[in-house]
């Protein structure tokens, strides 16, 4: 039985990046034009959101463009065209950010967290260790505390895997951060699909058990990404990651989802 009727997947722009990012030390002369993806999930408890995307108004502005962004060393800074904005989408489905009842945060890289505030009516599932991690100084770059550290959050840390409704259940996948995780939705129609965040940027990191650029645990990276291959390879789900520029391109984009 599963409580989850549809996923969308919900396309959030574009980070540049050098390909090392992705995959460890392998692609130095690349760059890539990675997605940032977010996913909402219509379930019979409510508007359920995995990860917020990137606040565009960072980039709207040059000041704080170039303070939290070009001068930090995220240069170039990320894409967020009008069309990839995340509350823009969510009017195309019917909804606005007040409808969210529910928001899981897979880590806290400013690529996940971006609109958190816009809905402080919703509980905030996170990781236990993630959550104290983003309360410590100093932050990484990759990291926006005004994002998140932000009074009257209902935060609702968890610790390890965790069934959140019948058909959702979080699945601990540390090493790119400490309290990193991602999903498992069952849908009635698709079966089960993977969630796999930022296990692995690229379909190569799990082809290959290429370890991501950056990581807090290698071993506990490396852990992670065969934990998701061996549960694609027994459920036989939909694999969807979050920054992969070619699968982007292949599957179903919010308006259109998959049920």
């Amino acid at each position: 039985m599963t409580d989850i009727r549809r996923l969308y997947v919900l396309l959030c722009g574009y980070e540049i990046i050098p390909k090392t990012v992705s995959t460890r030390d392998l692609g130095a002369r690349f760059v890539l034009s990675v997605p940032i993806t977010a996913y909402l999930l219509d379930t019979a408890s409510g508007w359920v959101l995995f990860d917020t995307a990137l606040d565009e108004s960072h980039l709207n502005d040059p000041e704080a463009k170039r303070r939290m962004f070009t001068d930090a060393g995220w240069d170039p800074a990320p894409v967020v065209r009008p069309h990839h904005e995340l509350g823009r989408q969510l009017a195309e489905i019917g909804i606005g950010f007040e409808d969210i009842g529910t928001v899981i945060l897979s880590h806290l890289h400013a690529d996940h967290t971006g609109h958190l505030k816009h809905m402080p009516q919703a509980q905030v599932i996170v990781q236990r260790a993630e959550l104290e991690a983003g309360q410590t100084d100093p932050l990484s770059f990759a990291c926006f505390g005004s994002d998140f550290r932000l009074p009257g959050i209902m935060w609702q840390p968890i610790d390890g895997d965790a069934e959140i409704l019948p058909g959702l259940t979080a699945l601990s996948t540390p090493g790119h951060t400490i309290g990193h995780m991602s999903l498992r939705v069952d849908l009635p129609g698709t079966g089960p699909v993977i969630l796999t965040a930022d296990v692995g940027d690229l379909r190569e990191n799990f082809e290959h058990e290429i370890l991501p650029g950056a990581s807090v645990d290698d071993t506990a990276a490396l852990a992670s990404i065969r934990r998701i291959n061996a549960l694609v390879a027994e459920t036989g789900a939909l694999m969807l990651m979050t920054h992969d520029p070619d699968q982007i391109q292949q599957i179903r984009l919010a308006p259109d989802f998959y049920d």
